[in-house]
C-alpha cells in the first residue's frame, strides 16, 4: 500500500477600496510512502535548485542534502521510529512537512 502525502498552500489578497481574491494553490514537494519504513521518496513538482533538510521532533537535523532531480530518494533504514520534518527549501519557498518513519 502506497500512501502519498501532498500538502498545498492558499494564499489571498484583500484590497481595501477594492476587494479582490486570488488563490494560488502550489504543491511544491510530495513525500512518499508515508509512514516510510526503508526509504523516503521526495518527488518535486518542478524543476530547481532545492536543498532538503530532515528535523525530528526534538529539532536536532538529522539529515541534509541537495535536490538536483525531480525524484530523489534517502536511506531511512538507521532512523528511528517517529516522527520528522521534511523541509525542502527552493529559491523561492520553504516548506515543511510530517513524515512517519515505521
Amino acid at each position: 500500500m502506497m500512501l502519498l502525502f501532498s500538502c498545498s498552500t492558499a494564499v489571498f489578497a484583500q484590497r481595501s477600496t477594492n476587494v479582490s481574491a486570488i488563490t494560488t494553490t502550489e504543491t511544491v514537494f510530495t513525500i512518499s510512502p508515508n509512514p516510510g519504513v526503508n526509504e523516503l521518496n521526495i518527488r518535486l513538482t518542478q524543476k530547481s535548485d532545492a536543498t532538503v533538510e530532515v528535523y525530528n521532533l526534538l529539532g536536532r537535523k538529522i539529515y541534509a542534502g541537495k535536490l538536483t532531480t525531480l525524484h530523489s530518494s534517502i536511506d531511512i533504514t538507521s532512523w528511528k521510529s517517529g516522527i520528522y520534518l521534511v523541509k525542502v527549501v527552493t529559491d523561492k519557498k520553504s516548506i515543511t512537512k510530517r513524515f512517519v518513519k515505521k
